[in-house]
């Protein structure tokens, strides 16, 4: 398989990585998987794991050999544009041609000004036009909130407590399952050229608030959910108490105010438009997931 063209991903063990290589090992697309550390690589058909880090360099080049076209997503961190630039170098030194981004709503249209200026949309924006002026081929995709970021605290205490604690009032958004986001990085991997130059907002095709999420969980674990809506404050001071960075909080209570005050609940056809289906419902998710809340 010397010679023969691979599908490049990056950030290949974060939670769209690892489902994008589910789509392309079932396709049968043989696809190499970038990871600092090959102890979380997990075996797949069609799939080769190669140890690389984007924060140098030089360890680039053998993951891009024979690669016809890379998706790149990687967690946020104050080298987060220089790593990313470092991939768009590489890809062009190795004659890769097409490039698909995960970026962010927040760095987007569908965002108000002041989100795009917040250390995210900034960072994202800023790759962003960095891949534009590159030469390469690209996609850029622009996801809202996942909906598996209710997997961890948020579920816990609806479990435990079976209430909702968030501060975005009655606001609305419309969240997305991070597997249509695999989904859709894996269609457009499998015809880059027919997707180039485009960014693609990515949505659920809902928005709705915490009141009626709550009502979509209980009847989904026959339990009843109650919504605790927090105050700005009480909202910063769990984050703080948390340990979370200053960033982190700044630019999680600025999408909270987003939120709060009805400027959130953008919802795009994107999802529909490339994958040719709607793009799966939180009740879908909620129930797939229902043991996490039960």
């Amino acid at each position: 398989m010397e010679n023969t063209p691979y599908r490049t991903v990056f950030g290949a063990t974060g939670k769209i990585g690892r489902a994008l290589l589910g789509f392309l090992s079932q396709a049968q697309m043989p696809t190499i998987a970038v990871t600092r550390d090959l102890g979380k690589a997990e075996p797949l058909p069609f799939v080769e794991w190669v140890a690389a880090d984007m924060s140098r360099p030089e360890t680039l080049p053998a993951a891009l050999k024979n690669s016809a076209a890379i998706f790149l997503v990687s967690g946020m961190g104050t080298s987060f544009v220089e790593e990313q630039h470092n991939v768009i170098t590489a890809a062009k030194a190795a004659g890769v041609k097409n490039f698909v981004k995960l970026s962010s709503a927040a760095a987007g249209k569908s965002s108000p000004a002041h989100i795009v200026q917040s250390a995210i949309g900034r960072s994202h924006k800023e790759v962003e036009e960095l891949l534009k002026a590159s030469g390469l081929n690209w996609t850029i995709l622009q996801p809202t909130g996942f909906m598996q970021n209710w997997l961890g605290e948020f579920s816990k205490r609806v479990k435990e407590e079976r209430g909702i604690y968030e501060a975005t009032g009655d606001g609305r958004r419309a969240y997305i399952d991070l597997r249509d986001i695999a989904e859709v990085a894996f269609t457009v991997l499998k015809e880059p050229a027919k997707h180039a130059g485009q960014t693609y907002i990515l949505t659920g095709d809902e928005a709705l608030n915490y009141w009626q999420l709550a009502d979509i969980i209980g009847e989904v674990i026959h339990h009843k959910v109650t919504y605790v809506p927090l105050t700005l404050e009480e909202a910063r001071e769990r984050m703080e108490m948390k340990g979370m960075p200053q960033w982190a909080i700044q630019t999680f209570m600025a999408y909270t105010e987003v939120q709060r005050n009805g400027d959130a609940a953008y919802v795009s056809s994107d999802v529909q438009q490339v994958l040719g289906k709607p793009a799966r419902t939180t009740a879908a998710f909620f129930a797939d997931y229902a043991e996490w809340f039960k």
